[in-house]
């Protein structure tokens, strides 16, 4: 199977360089060449990199691939979608219907651009959030998973999305029995399907000041004292500037964040402590263990002692 890695300016290829890694090791196991690397840019020949690398590459239109993966790059949410990869977008509509196409972390923009992810069901970083939803609307949007498949395509969610696309591509082909193989000896962690709904935090408090005060008092609170208007007394403020003011710089309304905080603080518990789930609700304030559960499920989808298996 001929894998193409794709390049583009101030694409991130360290997890390109850890994809073939994989399936270099993969080939060594099996004794014999099943993955065959190529790498791939839209104009083809030397393309800089991001560190001030160079590496040659094949034009992508004359060279189409089995498959074809498609890095982020050092991109923030203002500077995801350029006009500068257009031609690189026009190249990824043409490519055959049957090649795979897989994506991870801003990468997917590039894929969703070309509309080759239209009526599919896709993920990408968290904080891309608004941007894809509004760009993109024709795409199922399903940021609660860190990585999804179908027969063609693949979408992952931040800069190693690469890891799970690639256990599931050797999964896939050589059985999964190998692919545990290689991730237990290469001492590489299981991916999540579920993205932890707790990462926008430290986003949020580096945006601005309030959200900060926001953060800080919330954590200093019981559970069943946090309410929107206490907080808005703490901070000066009328209700109604404080959920206009909470909307603009998070996008939540004042409730949504709120939660998120407090909730928080029962995640970092369940991952780092022993401490017992009516223990964790005593601490932090909650009504009662039920209340605790009740929310915690709701936000994450999964039960606190469900949550502590997986992110513990």
């Amino acid at each position: 199977m001929n894998i193409g890695l794709l390049l583009y300016p101030d694409c991130i290829p360290a997890g390109l360089f850890a994809f073939a890694d994989l399936l270099t090791a993969c080939n060594l196991r099996l004794g014999k060449r099943q993955f065959r690397i190529t790498w791939l840019s839209e104009p083809g020949g030397a393309l800089p990199v991001a560190n001030g690398q160079t590496l040659d590459t094949l034009a992508l239109a004359a060279n189409p691939p089995d498959a074809l993966l498609i890095p982020g790059a050092w991109r923030d949410r203002h500077q995801v979608i350029q006009a500068s990869d257009q031609a690189l977008v026009n190249t990824l509509q043409r490519l055959p219907d049957n090649t795979q196409l897989w994506s991870y972390c801003t990468g997917v923009c590039l894929l969703a651009r070309s509309g080759r992810l239209d009526q599919h069901n896709a993920t990408t970083t968290w904080w891309l959030k608004d941007t894809v939803s509004q760009a993109f609307p024709q795409v199922h949007w399903s940021l609660q998973h860190s990585c999804l498949f179908d027969e063609h395509l693949a979408t992952a969610s931040g800069v190693n999305g690469y890891l799970p696309i690639a256990l599931k591509l050797i999964s896939r082909h050589c059985g999964a029995a190998l692919a545990e193989e290689i991730r237990r000896y290469m001492v590489l962690p299981r991916p999540n399907e579920q993205n932890n709904p707790f990462q926008q935090l430290p986003l949020l408090l580096q945006q601005s000041e309030l959200l900060r005060r926001i953060i800080q008092w919330v954590e200093q609170t019981p559970a069943q004292q946090v309410q929107t208007s206490a907080l808005a007394d703490h901070l000066h403020l009328t209700p109604a500037t404080l959920a206009r003011r909470v909307k603009q710089e998070s996008t939540m309304t004042c409730a949504q964040l709120l939660r998120l905080i407090k909730l928080n603080q029962v995640s970092d518990q369940l991952q780092t402590s022993n401490r017992s789930i009516s223990e964790i609700s005593h601490m932090l304030g909650f009504v009662d263990d039920s209340s605790l559960r009740r929310s915690f499920r709701q936000l994450t989808g999964l039960t606190p002692g469900e949550y502590r298996r997986q992110f513990g």
